[in-house]
């Protein structure tokens, strides 16, 4: 894999410093964000942030065309090290906010860039292989932020942890520097880009891997903004002890994920998917009825939850990365589209919810039904199809 094409190896250590830098400021977000807007105002914020990252991924093969990705990467790199600096040193509510939105969109470009990357040097008969290696690669710095930012946040503040995401940022502009230089980028299809909506939805294969990956993202978003503020202000957890339960939580990522991949290519995602929908939604349903202030006991439930979810992300990638071609990165950014998406709808649907359910942790009820139309999704896939 790597002797055929020398700068994949670079392209994995861009992805393990993006994740390790995301890592570090991912499940505290919501909670520094809440200490500027309040608690309630902090979905808003990410809504403001995912529409400005829709109408930004709009744009980014039309900056493929005209810079390459190595100059697209440099350019976003900097300024996504530029915000972070900033987050780590401003404290007033007009200072944070925009810049905490800006530096979310740029994330969102960054993932774009780094996919299309790995397409570029993809062949379909290693697909599997390759995205489960890449996918465990990152998740393996999810894991390692978590056991250094527990650590952190017990004598520092929310600000260190930003200042830490910023110097690894600084590292990943260098590495893209020093390792990316002379990349040959593919000739990208010129398509509108309404064009390439219809085209995209046009293809069964591409749409039910949309469906299913946004699916993935709703979980992930309100994984991501609302664990972390029922586990601190409702049942009273330090960030320590957040910080081990996210460490085990996120341990499948790492242990499953390159086998699945290898596996996937001998077998097909369909069984796989109907699998990982299914744990998934029993784990989050299961939350609900946890309620005591048990480290070991969250950490088990919520290892379940990612076991599931692990099965997904690779699967849906996989499955998506098989059924188009090098040329079409106006389809990938469609596909990662999901994500914004889903910050866009996720925060809305809670915000909706709150003002009906009686207590916090019927969100994970909602979430743990939402994902059993994942198995019916997985379902429809035939043999045909992969």
């Amino acid at each position: 894999m790597f002797k055929r094409n020398p700068k994949l190896k670079n392209i994995f250590l861009l992805g393990f410093l993006f994740s390790l830098h995301l890592a570090f400021t991912a499940y505290i977000n919501s909670s520094f964000l809440s200490i500027f807007s309040g608690e309630k105002n902090v979905s808003f914020i990410y809504v403001l942030g995912s529409i400005t990252s829709l109408f930004v991924l709009f744009f980014i093969p039309g900056m493929l065309q005209k810079i390459g990705e190595y100059k697209f990467l440099l350019w976003a790199s900097s300024l996504n090290a530029f915000s972070l600096l900033l987050l780590s040193i401003f404290k007033n509510s007009l200072q944070i906010i925009p810049i905490f939105i800006f530096y979310f969109t740029l994330n969102f470009l960054i993932i774009f860039a780094l996919d299309e990357l790995l397409q570029i040097f993809s062949k379909n008969s290693s697909m599997g292989s390759m995205r489960g290696l890449y996918l465990t690669i990152i998740n393996l710095a999810w894991v390692i932020a978590q056991i250094i930012s527990g650590k952190t946040l017990s004598g520092f503040s929310f600000s260190t942890l930003y200042f830490i995401a910023f110097v690894i940022m600084a590292i990943f502009f260098l590495a893209t520097f020093w390792g990316l230089k002379n990349l040959s980028d593919p000739k990208y299809d010129k398509v509108l880009a309404w064009q390439s909506f219809k085209n995209f939805f046009a293809n069964k294969n591409l749409t039910r891997a949309y469906k299913i990956n946004f699916l993935l993202q709703f979980f992930y978003v309100w994984m991501v903004i609302y664990t972390p503020i029922y586990l601190y202000a409702h049942l009273s957890f330090n960030w320590e002890e957040i910080a081990t339960i996210f460490t085990v939580m996120l341990l499948p990522f790492v242990l499953i994920q390159f086998p699945l991949g290898k596996y996937s290519d001998k077998i097909g995602e369909r069984k796989m998917l109907i699998g990982g929908f299914l744990v998934a939604s029993i784990a989050t349903l299961s939350l609900f009825f946890i309620k005591r202030h048990e480290v070991w006991i969250w950490a088990i439930a919520l290892f379940s939850t990612r076991v599931g979810a692990a099965i997904i992300e690779v699967m849906s990638d996989i499955y998506f990365f098989k059924h188009i071609n090098r040329e079409n990165d106006e389809f990938i950014a469609i596909y990662r589209n999901t994500t914004p998406v889903s910050y866009v709808l996720a925060p809305l649907v809670a915000f909706i919810a709150f003002n009906f359910i009686p207590s916090f942790n019927f969100i994970f009820l909602i979430l743990g039904a939402l994902m059993l139309y994942g198995v019916y999704l997985s379902s429809t896939i035939k043999r045909s199809d992969i």
